[in-house]
């Protein structure tokens, strides 16, 4: 069975080269992967997010940080988000706990490679889809983070790796928001015979206050 930390998408995706920007009038524009809105970057959230990741999303771990995070629940809907309200999207992560796919990176500069290389996991076409508007992010919007003490709570690993990006405030009303992940590299090949495509759906409603 493929690790669960790839199945657990926490909602944020990534292509190879670079990201495109749509705009839009109900918001929710990923930002550029330099961003750092109130003072938090992409690192930043990867280390906001590993335990609570690593847990199955149980509640006791959810981070408090100035945004709206979404993230796989037995519905998959956000409801009475107060207008103004900004997102984090992760799409996935992946760590190194017990089972390792692949050759885990030890190095940030080997990062992109793992996640992106054709010989591991080779991702491609990632993107957030918000109310049918499609952004494609590029390696620059992953994340990592090194956790000591007794680990991660998926098995005890240090290094957690996640993929996402940070949205504007949405308009007042209901939104959805999908998150796309494509994989085909060797690794992926050799667990399953072929490609596979991972995929979630938001439903996300803002009130008109804030």
């Amino acid at each position: 069975m493929m690790k669960r930390s790839l199945l657990v998408l926490a909602v944020s995706i990534v292509v190879a080269g670079g990201t495109s920007l749509i705009a839009g009038g109900d918001g929710g524009i990923v930002l550029p992967a330099s961003a750092t809105p109130s003072g938090y970057s992409l690192e930043d959230m990867a280390a906001e997010l590993a335990l609570f990741s690593t847990s199955g999303n149980d509640l006791k771990h959810y981070p408090e940080t100035p945004f709206q995070i979404l993230y796989i629940t037995d519905t998959n809907t956000f409801k009475g988000v107060p207008a103004g309200t900004r997102f984090f999207v992760p799409i996935f992560f992946i760590d190194d706990s017990p089972t390792i796919l692949g050759d885990f990176p030890d190095d940030a500069d080997d990062i992109a490679d793992y996640i992106f290389g054709a010989d591991q996991l080779g991702g491609y076409d990632m993107q957030i889809v918000v109310d049918g508007q499609a952004t494609t992010l590029g390696p620059a919007y992953l994340g990592s983070t090194h956790v000591g003490g007794a680990g991660l709570l998926d098995g005890g690993g240090h290094n957690f790796i996640q993929l996402g990006g940070f949205l504007t405030p949405l308009t007042p009303g209901t939104h959805t928001v999908t998150i796309i992940a494509n994989f085909d590299g060797a690794v992926i090949i050799e667990l399953f015979g072929q490609g596979i495509t991972l995929e979630a759906t938001y439903t996300v409603i803002v009130n008109e206050t804030e």
